[in-house]
């Protein structure tokens, strides 16, 4: 099955989050039932890390952490491999011309590669897609 949209940190913790649940992001999961996601490899890490900073605050259990991230594994998304020579330049430019962060702008380079829409809450991801003409997913 070929990705059908790229899918970002933001929309995926929400999942998983108390405080951060939202309607977008669980029409997306429902989207996963028919459709599958791309996402950059440093996604992983970057849901590892919030799903560890909110069992740290003890807004999650170490139970609910492996559940989660169990849970994540099952679900219809490939992770992109490692960038090669040539992604990382354009990670770097995608960065400086939309004011993103690095981690940000992987996440639009694997869009704009794929032209693939985006799914994101992240308000300056969003703004930087819109501006290169990629797609918001729809859900």
């Amino acid at each position: 099955m070929i990705s059908s949209f790229v899918i970002d940190a933001s929309v995926i913790v929400s999942w998983f989050s108390p405080d951060e649940q939202n309607g977008y992001a669980k029409d997306v999961l429902f989207c996963l039932k028919k459709e599958q996601a791309a996402t950059p490899c440093l996604c992983l890490f970057e849901v590892n890390n919030v799903l560890r900073m909110l069992e740290k605050k003890e807004k999650l259990s170490g139970l609910q952490v492996d559940k989660a991230l169990a849970a994540l594994d099952k679900l219809r998304i490939v992770r992109d491999g490692a960038p090669t020579g040539f992604q990382i330049p354009l990670v770097l430019r995608l960065s400086r011309a939309y004011g993103l962060t690095i981690y940000d702008a992987c996440y639009l380079e694997l869009a704009v590669r794929l032209n693939l829409p985006i799914a994101s809450l992240d308000n300056d991801l969003i703004k930087a897609a819109k501006a290169a003409e990629i797609e918001i997913k729809t859900a």
